[in-house]
């Protein structure tokens, strides 16, 4: 059997070929095969759009896998014409479907395995979550141990200094009370501060309370008014009515200057 490398340095007509219209066959995924690798010595074919010299592939997808043909050279930054032509013939129907099942296979088992790193991850990021969070957690608890530690040291160092009569107990003593004094006149003035702020909140509503009560005063009064108002104009209106009366009876008799009279009858109709 004649091995790809002798394929390669023969001549165009020991090929069996099988071209194919390659405006309309796009070039599949290939493998490197050192056997029929880098570009085609004769001049041609070549390909449709560039008129280059196609580069030697074989092919690794699907029903096409392990077949060997002529594509493109033009791979990055351009249009890339596709196959130009192919080197082996079709696989049988049967062998086609044998590499579709395991393509098929493969790309399942692919999906499995990228599932699962997927959970993978979510369940490493979960525990290493949690394993922030204890070692804060460690850290907190570790920080407040040494500071008991310390004062702890501190009280025992203390002790056997006065047991010692390194420090006098009138000084011990002393100390102690001032301690006490200084928490005492901590708490007073929390306490002052609280104080001042109840204070403060009573004032405020005290406040509070004389506008509303002097809001609820200016609405009463202003109710009064209107009120008062109301009836005055009550009144007025019974007045001018009567003296309309008046008028137009004196007009009717004829008492008076009538331009006058017309003239307070304009008034009182204005």
């Amino acid at each position: 059997m004649a091995s790809w490398n002798d394929e390669e340095t023969s001549s165009e007509e020991e090929f069996e070929v099988v071209s194919m219209d390659m405006g309309l066959m796009e070039e599949p995924d290939t493998t490197v095969e050192p056997l029929f690798c880098g570009q085609l010595e004769l001049a041609h074919p070549k390909c449709i759009l560039h008129q280059l010299r196609p580069i030697k592939r074989v092919a690794f997808e699907g029903p096409v896998t392990g077949r060997r043909f002529y594509g493109c050279p033009v791979q990055e930054n351009g249009v890339n014409c596709g196959v130009v032509e192919w080197v082996d013939g079709p696989w049988p129907t049967v062998l086609q479907r044998c590499l579709c099942k395991l393509w098929e296979m493969f790309h399942e088992q692919n999906f499995e395995r990228v599932q699962d790193k997927q959970k993978f991850e979510k369940e490493l990021a979960r525990l290493k979550s949690e394993h922030e969070r204890e070692l804060a957690k460690l850290r907190t608890e570790n920080d407040k141990l040494c500071i008991e530690y310390t004062k702890l040291v501190d009280d025992v160092s203390k002790m056997f200094d006065w047991q010692d009569g390194r420090v006098d107990k009138k000084v011990y003593q002393k100390q102690v009370e001032e301690e006490e004094l200084e928490k005492k006149k901590k708490k007073e003035l929390e306490e002052k501060g609280m104080l001042e702020v109840q204070m403060e909140k009573l004032k405020l509503a005290k406040e509070q309370r004389s506008i509303l009560q002097s809001q609820a005063d200016i609405i009463k009064n202003t109710k009064k008014a209107m009120k008062a108002v109301e009836v005055d104009r009550d009144v007025l209106k019974k007045e001018k009515a009567k003296l309309e009366l008046v008028v137009a009876e004196l007009l009717k008799e004829g008492y008076g200057s009538k331009e006058k009279l017309e003239q307070i009858k304009a008034i009182l109709e204005s």
